[in-house]
Parts: C-alpha cells; sequence; structure tokens
C-alpha cells in the first residue's frame, strides 16, 4: 500500500473532493478546533482514500458525545441533519441497525443515560473521567419492590412473549410487542429520580396500570414496565403509589458517560484481535470482501481517532476488516473498533461531508458520535497552504488554497493580492490567486507569504505520459546485497522496509555510516533489465539532506559498463523526505575504454551507488530508494 502519512496540523478545509482531482497522489492535515485535526490520506497502489480525525479528549474546547436521531430509537436521519440539529462541529456514523425497524444493534449510552443494551460486540465508551476504551460489556437491570426483585429481560425492545421488558421515552411515545408476543399488562413507572444510568440505582413511584394492553403511552421523565407470559406473575410486587428502585450494572464495571455499538474489535493492546475475541460474528460479506469501512481507535497517549475509509469507486476500492486492522496498527494505534459501515460510513466537519458516500447520497442512519466545541476567537496567526503534497503532471494545473486562521481555527479573509508567492526548485508558475502551472518534471515546494506568516506545500511535477513500466517496487522478496569502500562494515546494512515507502508497503532501506579515510563508495546490486525501448529510468529517493552523490551502473548487451548520475555530483541528496528524480540513458557515460563507444541495448541496472568523495562530509545517515521504473 503506498501511504503518504502526516503529523496532522492546521485548520477546516472542504477542497479535497473536487471533481477533478488529477493527481497521482494529494494529502491534506487540517486544525479544526483545539483537540480536533483532520487529515486525507490517498494512496495508488491499491487505490484508497482514507479520512483521519485525531481527538484530544482534554482539550477543554471539545465535547464528544453519542446522540440517536430525532433524538429517538427506531428512527432515521442522515448525518449532516444530526449534525446540524446538535450544532456539532463534527460528526461521524455509528453502530450497526436492523434495516426494517432502524434499531441500532449494540449499547448505547448518552450524556450518562442508558438508552439501549449491550450485545456480545465491541463497544467504545467514555469513562466520566473522560478516559476512552474499547471493550466488550454485560448488563444487568433489576427493580427492587418491597416484596422482591423483578429481573428484566431487556431495555427500549419490543417486549418478547415471557419477559419483563423497561421502556424509556428513549424508546419512542408508546410502548410495543414482537410478534410472537400476547397482550400483557403495562405499569407505569413516574418521576425517575434521574435519567437511567449505565451503572446505578434510581428510584421511581409506580403509576397507572394498563390491563390486556399491546402499547401503552410512555410518561415524560419516567417509563414503561411491560410484563407479558411468565413475567406476569411479578405483578404482585407492585403497588400502586408505592416506590421501587431500578437498579443498573455494566460489567466490567466502569462509570460510563458516553458509548456505543460497533462491529468487531480489531486491535487491543497493539494486537489485532479480529476474530479472536469472542465476538457475534458478522456475515463475511461485511468483514472479508473491500467495503467502505468506519473505525474508532485509541493510540497509546489515550488519543481518539475516527477513521473512514472511502470505497466502492475508482479511486478508493476500500479494506477488508483484516486490511483495516493491519493499517491502523502499522500506523501505531492501540486499540480499535469498527462502526457500521457500507453506504453508511460517513464524515461530516462543519456541514460539509468530507468523503465520498457510496450510496452517492446520504444514507439516514440510526446514530452516531458527535464532537461539539466551545470556540473562541484570537487574532490571525496560523498561514497554512493546502493540499500539504501534491504530485501533478506535466502541463496541468491546481488551485491552492490558502487559510489564515487564528490558534482556534476561526478561518479569516484572505487580500490575495498582498500573498507574495514563490517557487522553489519547480519548473512552472503560480498566479495571484494560487492555481499553479506545471511545466518539466522537477519537484520542489510553493511558499506563500502574507504579513509576516509563511506556507508551504511539497510538489512533484511526474512526466506528462505515463511510465510504460514498473522495473521494481520491492515489494516481493528481493535479494539484496552491497559491495564497495569506505564505510563501516557493522553500520552499514541494505534491507527491505516497510517505515517508508512510495509504491506498496515496502522500500529498500540503507543505513550507512562512512569512514573518514579514503573515498567512500556503497554499491546497491540490483541487477535489474531495462526494456529495450526505454530512454530514461526513474526512481523515489527519501533522501536525508547529506549531500552524497548518487549514481547508477549499467551493463549493455554487449558486456560493458556504463554510468550515469541520479543527483549531481556537487549538490547530491541535498533534500529530505520522498523525491522523483529521472536519469536519461543517453547521459551515461562508458565506465572504461573508448569515449564514443556506443551504447548498445537492452541495458541491465546492476547498481545503484552512494559515493562521498569529501572528508568533511562523512556521516552516518539512512536513505530509501522505490519504484524504479522505465520511460
Amino acid at each position: 500500500m503506498r501511504v503518504h502519512r502526516v503529523g496532522i496540523v492546521t485548520a477546516l478545509l472542504t477542497l479535497f473532493l473536487l471533481p477533478n482531482l488529477y493527481a497521482q497522489s494529494l494529502f491534506d492535515q487540517i486544525l479544526i478546533a483545539p483537540g480536533i485535526n483532520y487529515s486525507l490520506t490517498r494512496t495508488d497502489t491499491p487505490p484508497l482514500t482514507i479520512h483521519t480525525v485525531e481527538l484530544d479528549l482534554t482539550s477543554p474546547f471539545i465535547q464528544l458525545e453519542t446522540v440517536l436521531a430525532n433524538d429517538s430509537l427506531m428512527q432515521r436521519e442522515t448525518l449532516s441533519s444530526i449534525a446540524r440539529k446538535n450544532k456539532a462541529t463534527l460528526a461521524i456514523n455509528g453502530d450497526f441497525f436492523d434495516p426494517t425497524t432502524g434499531m441500532i444493534i449494540n449499547l448505547m449510552v448518552s450524556n450518562g443515560e442508558l438508552i439501549k443494551p449491550p450485545i456480545s460486540r465491541g463497544i467504545f465508551a467514555i469513562t466520566k473521567n473522560g478516559q476512552p476504551i474499547i471493550s466488550m460489556f454485560d448488563l444487568s437491570i433489576s427493580i427492587e419492590t418491597q416484596y422482591g426483585i423483578i429481573p428484566i429481560n431487556n431495555l427500549n425492545m419490543p417486549r418478547g412473549a415471557n419477559e419483563a421488558v423497561l421502556f424509556t421515552t428513549r424508546f419512542g411515545k408508546n410502548t410495543s410487542i414482537s410478534t410472537n408476543a400476547l397482550a400483557g399488562i403495562d405499569i407505569e413507572l413516574l418521576d425517575f429520580s434521574q435519567v437511567l444510568p449505565s451503572s446505578g440505582v434510581i428510584t421511581a413511584k409506580i403509576g397507572n396500570i394498563y390491563y390486556g394492553v399491546t402499547s401503552s403511552p410512555i410518561p415524560k421523565s419516567g417509563g414503561i414496565l411491560s410484563l407479558g407470559g411468565r413475567a406476569l406473575s411479578y405483578l404482585p410486587y407492585l403497588k400502586q403509589g408505592e416506590e421501587i428502585k431500578i437498579a443498573t450494572r455494566l460489567t466490567p464495571s466502569i462509570d460510563i458517560s458516553q458509548a456505543i455499538g460497533g462491529g468487531a474489535i480489531l486491535l487491543k493492546d497493539g494486537n489485532i484481535v479480529f476474530n479472536a475475541t469472542g465476538e457475534l460474528p458478522l456475515p463475511k460479506e461485511v468483514t472479508d470482501k473491500k467495503n467502505p469501512l468506519t473505525a474508532i481507535a485509541i493510540d497509546n497517549s489515550g488519543k481518539v481517532y475516527l477513521i473512514v475509509v472511502d470505497g466502492r469507486n475508482p479511486k478508493s476500492e476500500g479494506m477488508t476488516y483484516v486490511e483495516l486492522a493491519n493499517y491502523l496498527k502499522s500506523i501505531g494505534m492501540r486499540d480499535a473498533l469498527t462502526l457500521d459501515g457500507g453506504g453508511s460510513s460517513q464524515i461530516v466537519i462543519n456541514e460539509k461531508t468530507m468523503n465520498n458516500p457510496s450510496d452517492g447520497r446520504e444514507r439516514p442512519i440510526p446514530n452516531a458520535i458527535i464532537v461539539k466545541t466551545i470556540m473562541s476567537k484570537g487574532e490571525p496567526r496560523i498561514l497554512s497552504l493546502h493540499p500539504k503534497r501534491l504530485i501533478i503532471k506535466e502541463g496541468e494545473t491546481y488551485n491552492f488554497t490558502l487559510l489564515l486562521q487564528d490558534i482556534y481555527g476561526n478561518i479569516f479573509p484572505i487580500d490575495q493580492e498582498k500573498v507574495i508567492w514563490k517557487l522553489e526548485g519547480l519548473t512552472g508558475s503560480i498566479s495571484k490567486d494560487g492555481i499553479f502551472y506545471a511545466q518539466t518534471s522537477s519537484s520542489g515546494k510553493i511558499t506563500a507569504t502574507l504579513n509576516g506568516l509563511m506556507a508551504e506545500s511539497e510538489v512533484i511535477i511526474i512526466p506528462s505520459q505515463k511510465v510504460s513500466k514498473v522495473l521494481e517496487d520491492f515489494e516481493n522478496s528481493f535479494l539484496l546485497s552491497i559491495s564497495g569502500s569506505g564505510f563501516d562494515l557493522n553500520l552499514t546494512k541494505v534491507s527491505i522496509s516497510d517505515s517508508q515507502s512510495v509504491s506498496g508497503k515496502k522500500a529498500l532501506r540503507l543505513d550507512y555510516s562512512l569512514s573518514k579515510i579514503g573515498p567512500s563508495f556503497i554499491y546497491i546490486n540490483l541487477n535489474i533489465p531495462i526494456p529495450k525501448d526505454s530512454k530514461k529510468v526513474s526512481l523515489y529517493v527519501y533522501g536525508d539532506d547529506s549531500g552524497h552523490w548518487l549514481r547508477g551502473l549499467f551493463r549493455d548487451s554487449s558486456g560493458r559498463l556504463w554510468v550515469g548520475n541520479f543527483t549531481s555530483a556537487t549538490k547530491g541528496i541535498d533534500w529530505e523526505g520522498w523525491r522523483y528524480i529521472e536519469l536519461d540513458l543517453s547521459s551515461l557515460e562508458v565506465f572504461t575504454g573508448d569515449r564514443n563507444t556506443r551504447l548498445e541495448y537492452p541495458l541491465e541496472l546492476l547498481q545503484i551507488y552512494l559515493v562521498q568523495l569529501k572528508e568533511e562530509r562523512k556521516n552516518q545517515g539512512t536513505i530509501y530508494i522505490d519504484l524504479i521504473q522505465s520511460l
């Protein structure tokens, strides 16, 4: 997987889903509010678009809540409507639900109120002291009277044939029974001393008793105890006007303020635990096929991450549960849980849908996670240019967006006439409105300066013609060895690494330590055939700004050796991060012998090698090489 990971930084934006995104790779990061950061990640192999929100729940400016559609069970509403009604800055879809009734499947607790009991699947919760957890829970509910204890079979679900079910106003206006149940007796429970807690005891007073009913009105600030079949034996315990206690107990015993159910726990303590937690299984078309997915994760510092993976479109094929688990593990998550996915997967920020819902429109859903913000206003101090990184073809244009914000994420208008634009290392031009025109292949950055503030974006311009052939992307087994002189054998090694990559998940990694006596040459042995009609060889290098010279050694069909430069001898690797570089094969020079010797195709790339001739520039470092191609 070609993943461009980012450290999340700066402000609210809705420019990512433009219909003409032609770049091979585009990512960005935005400060939504103190404690809320959004990032967009795009990958090419496989095609994926991943939206991630990082939440710092210790921030005094934000509050995470779980909410019901239309404030009631068995209701559905679009996520943007839920966000708007609750004045939420951020919203993400929640639990799985019954497509016929709209009833959510798993536990829900909202602002300390118990709404729905759990099933044997994972749950995301916030404790009353603000700690996020992902776990499985059991719940017991009982009603204590002076005559005995009544065990409650269910909460806010249609009553079954022989059940005692407790209904609160969150169920709706009236109680109901399931299709296999007969009329029973409904008992009013009035004047709850507080909302029904996830763990605790509240009091209520017995009101009217309705005999032989299939439905009855649920009183405000109270509930209904519905008895049917064998559960009718508890009726003598209930006397009109008497006080009763309702006791709830979660196991494990954790005081919870917010909770929402999910599909499957993917990670626990940094380990992949999918299908190993004893949860009720989900259909294989949900877990084993590539789908749009929504997940929630927690890292080792206690930060919470909301993740939406787009799917079912050419730019993003989606993920399986195992693929998502591996991805979340690779970016350092400790615990992770899937939420509902498919057409339900959606993320809304400031009333704008940031992803591409696979239905082509918003799917009405029954509950959601929202984040509210308490915003202040300050002076404009942050200038940011978006996207943060762009790969664009020769001859194409891209309209960059410049944001001016305060430390709270508020956006201020910009006088474009006062913006000073600058291109560094790029062949192209940029207008005063931020429209960049890419000319020939090059890489560098665009900077914008306004009132003493500066912002920048990394840009790589690639050839307009598609690369004809990938020669090596280091994804499969590749035997590597090094040779040469002037380096420390114990501290110099070549390997295949998954810590950095441009194409797929892996790249070649060279850790080196150059000795300070004599010239240093480190040869990486490759032996890669070059197609006969190739004009150039290109590759990506993750530089360390060492200034070391990077060259290639080739052999032609006559067995003669030729050398060429991937970097200049004087500047060498003078950058940090990934850069696209090319070597024109017509520039190759014969290694030894007659300079007028003719190059005989096809060629073989024998080695890529690092050179340093100056003692004062010898050092230790690491570079990566990926996606060797022919043009």
